[in-house]
């Protein structure tokens, strides 16, 4: 599971300043142990969060494998991650973004529309978005007017009735 998106190196010491992608600022607490995912499709490898600090927004962070400015820069695009079996559960119609990515996305009549790519966090709602099977990008509000279920276990996200959402 990716909990922090790794935006730019920070300083000359290795630090990074990435966008927690959780709700939990514990996510980056000292000492956890992390998979950090490069960008270009590079395997993840393990590390070490050795301290995490607030900065506005975003988050600064030094990862015990990352020990100067360049190799923080050789991390810009990549995903801090770690195992889905440490994840906590969430409340009842709760999701974490890997669970829906991938998802079938299926219209109010059980038609196929794509399936879920990403998710994106904005301040009003998540936006959820869909590679629809006719080639398209389209973005779904995560409301409960658009969505109206989440079937885990089937692989589904089914669509709400809300006129215009697929247009």
């Amino acid at each position: 599971m990716t909990v922090a998106a790794i935006l730019a190196p920070w300083g000359i010491r290795g630090e990074v300043k990435v966008d927690l992608l959780s709700d939990d600022p514990q996510r980056l607490k000292p000492g956890l142990e992390v998979w950090v995912a490069p960008p270009g499709g590079e395997p993840p490898r393990p590390d070490r969060v050795e301290w995490a600090r607030p900065q506005g927004r975003f988050w600064r962070v030094k990862l015990a494998g990352c020990p100067d400015r360049t190799a923080a820069e050789a991390l810009r695009g990549g995903r801090l991650q770690v195992p889905e079996d440490r994840v906590p559960p969430l409340p009842e119609g709760e999701y974490y973004v890997f669970q829906l990515v991938g998802l079938q996305v299926v219209d109010p009549d059980g038609r196929p529309v794509g399936r879920v790519r990403d998710v994106l966090r904005y301040p009003a709602n998540d936006v959820i978005v869909v590679d629809a099977d006719d080639g398209r990008e389209v973005l779904i509000p995560a409301i409960r007017q658009a969505v109206a279920e989440v079937d885990l276990a089937g692989g589904r996200l089914v669509l709400g009735d809300l006129p215009g959402l697929l247009d």
